[in-house]
């Protein structure tokens, strides 16, 4: 009986042992459930932070990206109009002055006035010339004021005027005796974008002007060709690399000019081609009722004078004296017929004749 009740109760304190070790284990896990639940809300705390702070650095990388493609594209506009600028400075424009003048005094050994000038020559009549420097006892100035300019399309303006004046007295007044003249006046425009295939670089003028391809022996101060008057052409038409030609329609008085009732007038249409060093230019001229011109006291002129003409020039330009040594050389061949026949001065010349047409009879000829 006794065993009995000491078993039971080893039984009972083994029992209750094992219970409270039980639940001692269960209060743990739960311990550490609790502890790890914890743990994850921290992390959760920590991660949900860091994904605040990534999408908050994210955003100011966004921006910072921003700024900097604005500051990129601030950089570029910066140094695309600092070039603009920078090509528009260097681009030839503005105001311009030009001038020549020369003065001389020409004495004999018997300390008086004698012949001088470039065409002083028994040949000077007849354009035989000798060199002009030191002959010339006259006083001439000229004056040149341009302006040019480039367009932002890069075309080009050009305006130009020209005043001239020439003395034969050695007097500081000359006012009465002034020959003031308006030489040039014209205005040019060039490399149009428009313009495209031969045209493209051409060059448009009007105005009163010289002719820029005019072309002479300076040193003896005689003109090859020389087309001079008021007009409208084009320069620089390029038919290809090697070849390109002006077109330009000048118009010419005859006569006194002071007279307000001559009304003749010589319009000159010229075609002038380069290919390399070789020149061809054609001029083809109409004076219409020439024939019956009069002076300022109304006599008539000349009634057999020419009313059209033709003028033709060939020539070379060579960068060497011929090829025998450095240098220059410029060689031309000239023909006129009618108003052409001056061929120096393109129909500066209205007192010429027509002389025989080709193939007629001595009687059909008109009167040379």
């Amino acid at each position: 009986m006794y065993k009995k009740r000491k078993l039971a109760i080893l039984i009972a304190l083994l029992t209750g042992t094992a219970a409270a070790h039980g639940q001692t284990d269960l209060n743990s896990i739960e311990a550490r459930l609790a502890a790890l639940e914890k743990r994850l809300q921290d992390a959760e705390t920590r991660a949900s932070t860091a994904e605040s702070r990534a999408a908050s650095a994210e955003q100011k990388v966004q921006q910072l990206t921003q700024q900097q493609q604005q500051t990129q594209a601030t950089t570029q506009q910066v140094a695309r109009r600092t070039t603009q600028l920078e090509e528009k400075a260097e681009r030839p424009g503005g105001f311009e002055f030009h001038g020549y003048a020369r003065s001389g005094v020409i004495m004999n050994d018997s300390a008086a006035s004698t012949k001088s000038g470039a065409y002083m020559t028994p040949a000077g009549e007849t354009g035989g010339a000798i060199g002009r420097l030191g002959n010339q006892a006259d006083t001439y100035v000229e004056m040149n004021l341009e302006h040019k300019q480039t367009l932002d399309n890069g075309a080009t303006t050009r305006f130009k005027v020209m005043v001239a004046d020439g003395q034969t007295t050695y007097n500081d007044w000359t006012a009465s005796s002034s020959d003031l003249n308006l030489r040039q006046a014209f205005v040019e425009l060039g490399n149009l974008p428009t313009f495209e295939g031969p045209f493209k670089g051409s060059t448009l003028w009007a105005g009163k002007r010289f002719d820029r391809d005019n072309f002479d022996i300076h040193w003896i101060d005689s003109d090859v060709v020389f087309l001079a008057g008021t007009g409208g052409g084009i320069y620089d038409v390029k038919w290809n690399d090697s070849l390109r030609s002006n077109f330009s329609l000048y118009g010419r008085n005859f006569g006194d000019i002071a007279d307000s009732s001559n009304s003749v007038q010589n319009y000159i249409v010229s075609m002038n081609n380069f290919a390399g060093p070789v020149q061809m230019m054609v001029s083809g001229m109409r004076a219409k009722d020439n024939d019956d011109r009069q002076d300022a006291n109304g006599n008539l002129v000349k009634g057999d004078a020419a009313n059209t003409g033709v003028h033709a020039l060939l020539g070379l330009h060579n960068e060497s004296f011929y090829g025998l040594r450095d240098g220059s050389s410029k060689t031309a061949l000239l023909y006129g017929h009618g108003l052409g026949a001056e061929v120096k001065g393109i129909g500066s010349d209205g007192a010429l004749r027509p002389g025989p047409i080709p193939g007629a009879s001595p009687a059909m000829a008109p009167r040379r």
